[in-house]
């Protein structure tokens, strides 16, 4: 465990790369016993939330990793944004973390019956997302308003093409995520686990964004061909010679301000 606490030390480091938005007020609370961080920007628009759930394969992530990017989300959707510090892996693998977001979105859904939520999730938060929205229909939830997957990880059998087409470009790699997903999965079979297996008859609109250079590439590929035809408000933008989750290594490059731009067009169309 030693090692994962240094490894998660180490990503929450990601957090520094760049000052997060000062305009953001960010206030930590707890809902139904998980911690969680209200973004509050200063004209957020009302009856609207968007649920956010952090990428770190799973096992690494955190308030720290993550702030800085989510506070300049919450700025530039002017929008109220609940942060879930789920469960991690491998203290709690499959389904502890997708428990907790579950635990917390039907708190929401009963505080809030009249608001409208967006679930956005980067990388593995991304396919936690996918995962829970499964669930949704299991437990009778209203489903989110819209999803927004940035960079998601999907497959959690780690053997679409892009894992070697990409290997020498993305800052991520196959082995860190084989392991990562080994503790994520636990005692469970892959089918129940990961989300590439799950299958919809029904699904939100949905915005895929994904950097031309990740490993992940198929990933967000193969879930847009699969969800376009049960939800045909569903779009999938690939940044080119961008790596994984970009926008946490900067906010102000030219393809972060355009995903950025293309995030709040599909809020607002879809508002």
């Amino acid at each position: 465990m030693q090692d994962m606490l240094q490894r998660r030390m180490g990503f929450d480091e990601l957090g520094k790369a760049y000052p997060k938005d000062s305009s953001v007020k960010v206030e930590p609370i707890t809902i139904n016993g998980i911690s969680c961080f209200w973004f509050t920007p200063e004209q957020a628009i009302t009856n609207k939330v968007i649920v956010y759930l952090h990428g770190g394969a799973f096992a690494v992530g955190s308030i720290r990793s993550h702030e800085s990017m989510v506070s300049h989300f919450a700025s530039r959707f002017q929008t109220k944004i609940l942060f879930i510090d789920y469960s991690l892996a491998p203290e709690h693998p499959y389904p502890g973390g997708m428990n907790d977001v579950l635990a917390v979105y039907s708190t929401l859904q009963k505080q809030y019956p009249d608001y409208t939520f967006t679930l956005m999730g980067d990388s593995a938060g991304g396919g936690l997302a996918i995962s829970s929205i499964a669930a949704m229909f299991d437990h009778n939830l209203s489903l989110p308003q819209v999803v927004v997957l940035l960079s998601p990880w999907i497959s959690l059998t780690c053997t679409n093409p892009s894992h070697q087409q990409n290997a020498d470009k993305d800052i991520i790699n196959t082995e860190y995520l084989k392991a990562a997903a080994k503790d994520y999965i636990g005692d469970n079979p892959m089918e129940k686990a990961s989300p590439e297996f799950l299958t919809f008859n029904a699904f939100p609109p949905v915005l895929i964004l994904a950097g031309e250079e990740e490993i992940l590439l198929d990933d967000s590929n193969n879930f847009y061909a699969y969800i376009r035809k049960i939800q045909k408000e569903s779009y999938l933008h690939i940044y080119t010679n961008q790596t994984h989750v970009w926008t946490l290594a900067s906010i102000q490059s030219e393809a972060s301000q355009q995903a950025l731009k293309v995030i709040a067009e599909f809020l607002e169309n879809n508002s």
